[in-house]
């Protein structure tokens, strides 16, 4: 029966009903609301004396009140004054105690703080559970929402949204608190979360700076999130999904003639960036006079390179004249 319809409440209802006999068919019967406001009354007790009740522990005029009373004169009874928000708390409940009797004085002491986004999170969320107390717990107060609430299901996970958003708004000077809680609060139900990060990458002005410097007529720095975006396109590749990459200072792109993408990746110990790799059309093959072209270009700026020069004037004779091709 502990874990039945009375739950961690039990020993101390019968205890109840053993000094106002009536009180157990009484919590039995009750509206979702009063039942809450009993659970509410035992978990202040308990948490308040910091041990389990036996014997005459509980007051006698609490199982009175629980008999007779509605929820707000039981409320009044555990707390004197009731914080705004906690009754709309409860409600959200359901009609079985939550799992453990600390969880209502969460509960409590989130009305009681005043964090009305945190409160509209949780009664907007559904029926409360110890996932959404504790998802909301580990949520940034600004991205207290029922969307977030709803959509998150560990600590973890909350603890990593609010990091990601952070690496975000440090991105997209248009991604002020103000916009990114409205954003959330306009999801549609079909929206996630990672759409919402993504749609503000997206939006980013703030890059790091390019290791090409800018006005080459055959090597063309892509610097901003449109221009990697549009050569996503042209060359029908991933480069849309690695934008993150490029905000955080993991790699940058270039275009040499409009007919390859240079990668290039930053070095250890502050020594500047090397070219990694050259990409054609679809990620596909690049010929090798164009790629050692784009090699000599990168010489000529001043960003080193793997050597490949290792094997001599006749690899090179040999690859020329079977035509091979340097893939990317």
């Amino acid at each position: 029966m502990r874990e039945g319809l009375l739950g961690w409440a039990t020993e101390m209802l019968i205890e109840l009903d053993d000094k106002a006999p009536g009180v157990l068919s009484r919590v039995l019967t009750a509206a979702p609301a009063r039942r809450q406001a009993i659970f509410f009354a035992l978990a202040a007790h308990e948490q308040n004396c910091g041990r389990n009740f036996s014997g005459g522990l509980i007051p006698p005029k609490l199982a009175e009140v629980v008999r007779h009373g509605r929820a707000a004169d039981i409320l009044r009874h555990a707390l004197g004054d009731v914080p705004n928000g906690l009754r709309r708390l409860l409600e959200r409940a359901g009609d079985r105690p939550l799992p453990r009797s600390k969880d209502y004085i969460l509960l409590h002491d989130l009305a009681a703080s005043g964090d009305r986004r945190g409160v509209d999170a949780l009664v907007g969320a559904g029926r409360i559970s110890v996932r959404k107390l504790e998802v909301l717990a580990s949520l940034d107060p600004r991205w207290r929402h029922a969307n977030t609430v709803g959509r998150i299901d560990t600590c973890a996970e909350a603890t990593t949204f609010n990091a990601a958003l952070t690496f975000v708004q440090s991105l997209n000077s248009r991604a002020t608190d103000e916009v990114v809680a409205n954003a959330i609060a306009s999801m549609r139900p079909t929206s996630t979360l990672a759409r919402l990060l993504d749609r503000f990458m997206r939006r980013a002005d703030r890059l790091p700076p390019h290791p090409v410097p800018l006005g080459d007529n055959e090597l063309r720095p892509l610097a901003s999130v449109r221009d990697l975006m549009e050569a996503g396109r042209r060359y029908r590749n991933c480069l849309s999904h690695r934008i993150a990459d490029v905000a955080a200072g993991r790699m940058a792109v270039a275009e040499f003639r409009g007919e390859l993408l240079m990668e290039f990746r930053p070095l250890s110990l502050g020594a500047g960036w090397a070219l990694r790799e050259v990409h054609g059309m679809r990620n596909g093959p690049v010929p090798l006079t164009l790629a050692e072209a784009a090699e000599a270009k990168c010489d000529q700026i001043g960003i080193p390179r793997f050597h490949e020069e290792i094997g001599g004037d006749g690899w090179k004779s040999y690859r020329r004249f079977t035509g091979e091709l340097e893939w990317g």
